[in-house]
């Protein structure tokens, strides 16, 4: 009887160990689920650095982190911020100016058509009323005009403009290119520097 006794004491003494053990276990990890649902512990920082992922029962709540590049582990995060930026500004910098050369050709594609409305409108005018109304404008709108005009009708008008004005408006024709005088003034200008310039002796 005496060593049933003894056997049933040790008996129990394990069972409790046992059980004191499991209730330990169970605080630990009821203590760190507790803290990872609390947001009490860096649960990424844990899983990188003690392998969380490997562990078992435990291991299926983590994913394995995937390997950083090397640039992306150097790199600050104010560094890739700023980079973002930059790369953004860029992009915007980029699109705009695409923007702008559209919106450059639209408006010239726009310019093209009324100037050749307003030379089919010359056209059928009399030369000396399209004379007429052509003085009014400045040399470069003219010469635009005039080079959408027929020859016929553009050789009529410009024999009605006064000498002056249709040797300036040939000259504008025949370089082909846009040079505006903006006044009379400048004009006199001009034919005084030439003039002095032809005067100078030749070294």
């Amino acid at each position: 009887m005496a060593e049933q006794r003894k056997k049933k004491g040790k008996g129990k003494k394990v069972l409790k160990g046992i059980l004191a053990l499991i209730l330990v276990l169970v605080i630990i990890v009821g203590g760190f689920i507790l803290g990872i649902y609390l947001r009490i512990f860096d649960t990424q920082t844990m899983n990188e650095k003690l392998g969380l992922y490997n562990m078992p029962i435990i291991g299926q709540y983590f994913v394995k982190p995937t390997p950083k590049e090397p640039a992306e582990q150097e790199q600050p995060i104010e560094d890739k911020k700023v980079e973002d930026t930059s790369k953004q500004k860029q992009k915007q910098l980029t699109i705009t100016k695409a923007e702008l050369e559209k919106q450059q050709k639209e408006r010239e594609a726009e310019e093209k058509k009324h100037v050749k409305k307003l030379a089919n409108l010359y056209n059928a005018m009399k030369p000396a009323d399209a004379a007429s109304a052509l003085d009014t404008l400045d040399d470069d709108l003219c010469v635009e005009i005039l080079q959408k005009m027929d020859e016929d009708q553009a050789a009529k008008v410009l024999s009605a403009f006064t000498p002056e004005k249709t040797g300036r408006l040939t000259k504008l024709i025949y370089a082909g290119k846009k040079q505006k005088v903006q006044s009379a003034a400048d004009m006199a200008q001009e034919a005084e520097q030439e003039q002095n310039a032809a005067n100078q002796p030749n070294p």
